[in-house]
């Protein structure tokens, strides 16, 4: 495994922890993950599951699938980051992130509860 990919996991789970300003024992009570092993995580040191980035994206409130566009996006740089709108150049690229899950978050809730 590459270890961009490692510090980049590590660098997205941080900046979408801070942002919430939640401590690590809120993503393990939201993910069922152990604080250690987030911490390990956190620090790039270990290389997440599947099914550990899937808790992770459920604990966040989006998507495995948004989670890892996220991911991607910030593997890719700035260039292809979330959006290219106008509107949105402005936005640090973990406020893009932040975006983004809660764009995904509020298509599921529109396809589960009807919404529109």
């Amino acid at each position: 495994m590459r270890r961009d990919v490692v510090r980049t996991i590590a660098d997205l789970l941080t900046d979408l922890r801070t942002r919430r300003g939640w401590p690590l024992r809120e993503v393990a009570q939201r993910s069922g993950l152990s604080i250690a092993y987030l911490s390990e995580l956190e620090r790039g040191r270990k290389l997440p599951t599947l099914e550990a980035l899937d808790q992770l994206a459920a604990a966040f409130d989006c998507t495995l699938a948004a989670f890892l566009r996220l991911l991607a996006d910030r593997l890719e740089g700035p260039a292809t980051d979330v959006r290219h709108d106008a509107e949105f150049q402005d936005l640090e690229p973990a406020d893009r992130s932040e975006l983004a899950c809660y764009a995904e978050y509020l298509r599921w809730r529109r396809s589960h509860c009807g919404q529109r």
